[in-house]
């Protein structure tokens, strides 16, 4: 059994390596903006092949499929496909933790923006929903069951806890690669999304927290900066931490992260921070808001691929 389950992965992430070839790529009658008939065919029935295909029963089989929609993406000679995109966006609330995450990263390679942007806010929003019905608890941190420390023979941990564990770590692995995905597409819906989602994060959430916040001043939207501005304000000074942890050292994490996101901003230099006296954010923020973009506009194929040639350059 074991040995059949790494033979079928290896297929798939062979398969999954594979490159298309671009349909239409060298017939002369194609152009940069449209294709010949027969091509145009050919790619509507490699397209419905592949639609097919993502109704499969097998996880492995659904993942190497949007891996292989996102291949014919790519190689398309007249830019990102809405059509192929949406398929892809559609595998979003797939029941399968990989396929899920495999479509996060398919949008996010330069994959038609008006179907990623959007679809991406949506699967963050979601999954922000889904996180809050699961907080953490004592058994997130104490012993099998909630067994003392110490405790030479504690009861064996319910599988319930267990299982609501895991689906915790798989969402919270999704909403990190969400974020990933939204910081490379600059869009205004791509701001307002993680701007809604940091204060609903706690110290709790650290990674997803400092990821949140950094994306957010990477994008440089001034309304952004000024969400990771206020999330700082307030967070406390000098707290001495509770049973359940150390101290709460939130705002001066975010207020680290803002500083290195800000190095070459030429704005002012991020204030110090103290355990004593919090630093006037407002003063900051009011002198240096010219420096972010007061609006990120909407993100189109044509601005993402004038990105990739000057990133090529």
């Amino acid at each position: 059994m074991v040995a059949t389950w790494f033979a079928h992965c290896w297929i798939v992430v062979a398969s999954s390596f594979a490159t298309a070839a671009p349909i239409g790529g060298d017939c002369a009658n194609c152009s940069l903006t449209a294709l010949c008939a027969p091509h145009q065919k050919e790619e509507a029935a490699a397209v419905a092949g592949l639609a097919a295909k993502l109704k499969s029963k097998d996880p492995f089989d659904r993942k190497a499929t949007v891996d292989k929609l996102a291949e014919l993406d790519h190689a398309r000679p007249l830019g990102p496909s809405a059509e192929i995109a949406k398929l892809v966006a559609g595998t979003l609330d797939d029941d399968n933790h990989l396929v899920r995450l495999g479509s996060v990263q398919a949008l996010a390679a330069k994959m038609h923006p008006d179907v990623a942007v959007p679809a991406l806010c949506n699967a963050l929003n979601l999954t922000m929903k889904a996180l809050a019905k699961m907080p953490y608890g004592r058994a997130d941190w104490g012993g099998g069951g909630g067994a003392g420390a110490g405790e030479d023979n504690p009861p064996p941990e319910d599988p319930k806890a267990i299982e609501k564990r895991k689906q915790r770590d798989e969402l919270n692995t999704l909403a990190q690669e969400l974020v990933n995905a939204l910081t490379i597409l600059p869009d205004d819906r791509s701001v307002t999304a993680l701007m809604e989602m940091l204060p609903q994060l706690s110290r709790w959430h650290e990674a997803l927290l400092t990821s949140t916040a950094g994306a957010l001043v990477k994008l440089r939207a001034r309304k952004g900066i000024e969400v990771v501005v206020q999330r700082i304000k307030l967070s406390p000074i000098g707290d001495s931490g509770s049973k359940w942890g150390g101290p709460d050292k939130t705002g001066a994490t975010l207020r680290d992260v803002l500083a290195r996101g800000l190095e070459d901003a030429g704005s002012e230099p991020v204030p110090p921070w103290s355990d004593e006296e919090a630093p006037d954010w407002e003063r900051w923020f009011a002198k240096n808001q010219k420096h972010f973009l007061a609006k990120l506009g909407k993100l189109t194929v044509e601005a993402m691929q004038m990105g990739d040639e000057a990133g090529a350059n």
